[in-house]
């Protein structure tokens, strides 16, 4: 039996690319991602700091690529499935343009906003917790939402942090 999707383009809402580092589901809003790649060569440079993978040439723009899984607070291990469906997603933020490998790119998935829930209280005190925008229920995953404008620190450029300023 064949299954044909409908869109219904008068459905409004706000578009996520849903993602997945180890057994978690992530999604970030469409606006935000300049580009999904397969991983690219990377290169370390001396004096980076633990925060960062290393960094890419991006069509001549030396990109940083962060380690999301300890940006996101998640344990050693909980990420970084180097398997096939391993992808790079290049957001551009006020901060400036910055990636981070995710182990697969699940789907553009469109929500209403009454369907996002309120991210649990728990350890709002820390620096991180502004990261986190939500929970939604997607294709019977709970997807945490995630603002990368909020990863890098307000007093600090993507390539400073980069390169260990």
């Amino acid at each position: 039996m064949k299954h044909e999707r409908i869109f219904d383009r008068t459905r409004t809402g706000t578009q996520l690319i849903t993602f997945r580092l180890g057994a978690e589901y992530y999604g970030i809003h469409v606006s935000k991602v300049r580009e999904i790649l397969r991983p690219i060569d990377l290169f370390s440079v001396p004096g980076m700091g633990e925060r960062i993978e290393g960094v890419i040439n991006l069509r001549g723009e030396i990109i940083p690529i962060f380690k999301i899984a300890l940006l996101l607070g998640l344990r050693p291990g909980d990420g970084g499935d180097a398997g096939r469906k391993r992808r790079t997603i290049i957001i551009d933020a006020a901060a400036g343009s910055f990636g981070f490998f995710v182990d697969e790119v699940l789907e553009v998935a469109r929500i209403q906003t009454d369907e996002m829930q309120a991210a649990p209280a728990i350890g709002t005190g820390e620096p991180r917790a502004a990261v986190v925008t939500g929970i939604v229920k997607i294709s019977g995953r709970m997807v945490v939402c995630i603002d990368p404008e909020n990863i890098i620190p307000d007093d600090a450029t993507a390539k400073e942090i980069a390169i260990g300023g």
